[in-house]
This record gives structure tokens, sequence and C-alpha cells, in this order.
């Protein structure tokens, strides 16, 4: 398969979970996700809020939306989920 076939699959199938938890409603944003529901997620759900989310706050799109997973799932810091999705991009930069 080519890169471009595979890029826009991803492309799709990332437009596909956006839309979907856009359709489950505001408790599936980071901005409203209380830390105790992170770990509820499931891996296709977390991958699309951290994308959602990387789209929406983030100025520089060069950090994976995967990376920004690892990052909240291996952050112990007690917090919004917003503001420790915020420090993992900042901390990224450095």
């Amino acid at each position: 398969m080519s890169r471009r076939r595979i890029s826009v699959a991803t492309a799709g199938a990332l437009l596909a979970m956006t839309s979907t938890l856009a359709q489950a409603g505001p408790e599936t944003s980071l901005l409203y996700l209380e830390p105790v529901d992170w770990p509820k997620q499931s891996t296709v759900q977390r991958l699309a809020l951290a994308s959602d989310f990387m789209r929406i706050f983030c100025t520089d799109q060069t950090m994976p939306a995967a990376l920004l997973v690892e990052c909240l799932d291996g952050d112990r810091t007690n917090g919004p989920m917003f503001e420790r999705a915020i420090a993992c991009v900042a901390s990224r930069r450095r």
C-alpha cells in the first residue's frame, strides 16, 4: 500500500473518530473530561480526544496525537485534563 493511501486512510479514520466524539457531547472533550474518566476511555477514544485537542488548541501540529496520549497516560499529575494536555505539549517543545 502506498504512503498516500495509508495517509488518506489514517486521516479518514481520525475524521470519523472525531465526528463520533463531537456527536457524543461536550463531556467527550479534553476540556471537560475529568481525570478519573481518562483511564476509562478506549484507545480509539483517547486518540480521538488527543487529535481533537491538538487540532483546536495547538498551533504547532508537529506533535502526533499518539504522543499526547502516551504523555497523558504516564502523567500522574492531579489536575484538569486540559491543563495536563497543555503541559504535555509544552514539555515537548523544550
